[in-house]
């Protein structure tokens, strides 16, 4: 049976590269090897950065969970699957484009582990990565937005959302403080940005009914 190497004595910046190869010691691990469950949460994340959630998806399906039933003892068993557990609330709240849980979760989670960390180093980017995913999906669908629509996809208070657009470039409509307008860009065509907009419009309206829940 292999040793799987200490998450700890890996580069503090991980790539997918640096990760995949990985996979196959992950397997033949020791069931009480608690640096393969922080080892599949790094690779799911890494995976979700580079735009594969799928293959995220897949990964978690991958994770041997009998390992860890067996595990010797109740609190082994927590302390080891606490790290995969996050990866898949957050790998589940993006699936199901659930933002008003990602941001918290993640949130938490850079909470909980050391600040230097190669999973703190994971999140920050993870965030980053969705918040600009985010973005182009919001500056394609509007040629105006109400910060009180679009502040949950970026995972910020009205106020910083704001804040954050105008760095974008985005300007302060003349008629309404509240509303935003982007930069003069070419524009797709109407059809596709009504596609766009009945898309975001769908999203909205599920996050608002998850608020009321």
């Amino acid at each position: 049976m292999s040793l799987f190497p200490a998450i700890d004595s890996l580069p503090q910046s991980l790539s997918l590269s640096d990760l995949e190869p990985l996979e196959s010691l992950a397997q033949s691990a020791p069931i009480n090897d608690a640096n393969v469950s922080r080892y599949y949460s790094l690779l799911i994340y890494s995976l979700i950065i580079n735009d594969d959630i799928e293959e995220a998806r897949f990964v978690l399906k991958r994770t041997p969970p009998a390992k860890r039933i067996i595990s010797a003892g109740a609190s082994e068993l927590t302390e080891t699957a606490s790290s995969l557990s996050t990866a898949r609330k957050i790998l589940t709240s993006l699936w199901t484009k659930n933002y008003l849980a990602f941001f918290p979760t993640i949130d938490a989670a850079l909470k909980s582990v050391p600040l230097e960390s190669q999973e703190a180093n994971l999140l920050r980017k993870l965030v980053d990565h969705v918040r600009e995913t985010n973005y182009k999906f919001v500056s394609h669908a509007f040629l105006s937005v109400s910060m009180s629509d679009v502040a949950v996809y970026f995972g910020l208070p009205d106020i910083d959302a704001r804040e954050f657009l105008v760095r974008k470039g985005w300007n302060i409509s003349d008629e309404d403080p509240l509303i935003m307008t982007p930069p003069t860009l070419a524009r797709e065509s109407p059809k596709a940005a009504a596609q766009q907009k009945a898309r975001l419009d769908s999203l909205t309206s599920l996050i608002t009914h998850m608020q009321r829940a």
